[in-house]
């Protein structure tokens, strides 16, 4: 059963690599409005991504985190928010080359002015880079590297 579960948060595609950034490192996507509270398994979710991570995390890597359409619907409940800081290894945050918040809106803005406390270790992070329009993210990434759902673009 768990077996099929993870299949299907696989095949929601919240999380992927797909393609390489300008700087040739792999990029990332976690598609915010599709996981949804209640419904997506959040352990699945995370072993999920630490898996994808996994053969990437060693070196830089770049991660695209897309916000189109999110409200709070799409939120992490806050122990489970707490629980990405302590099961995400370390490289991880180490190696992150950069972080492209993509669509970022002010349900957003008011969920991490609510968890300022827990997303310290990503403060001052000089490679949060906030993206408010499609042409912006081509300054990092080309193009035809890009692979957004169609619904954000």
């Amino acid at each position: 059963h768990e077996k099929e579960e993870f299949k299907s948060i696989k095949s929601l595609n919240i999380f992927y690599q797909a393609g390489t950034s300008k700087a040739g490192h792999p990029v990332f996507y976690y598609i915010a409005r599709r996981y949804k509270i209640g419904e997506t398994n959040g352990d699945l979710l995370i072993y999920h991504v630490i898996l994808t991570l996994k053969p990437f995390c060693h070196s830089p890597f770049e991660l695209v985190v897309d916000f189109t359409h999110t409200c709070s619907d799409n939120r992490f409940r806050t122990e489970f928010l707490q629980k990405w800081f302590y099961v995400l290894p370390e490289v991880a945050y180490e190696n992150i080359h950069a972080a492209y918040i993509y669509n970022c809106n002010s349900w957003v803005r008011e969920y991490t002015k609510f968890h300022d406390r827990m997303l310290i270790p990503l403060k001052g992070n000089r490679s949060l880079i906030f993206i408010e329009a499609p042409a912006r993210l081509n300054d990092f990434i080309d193009p035809d590297q890009q692979k957004l759902p169609g619904a954000t673009l």
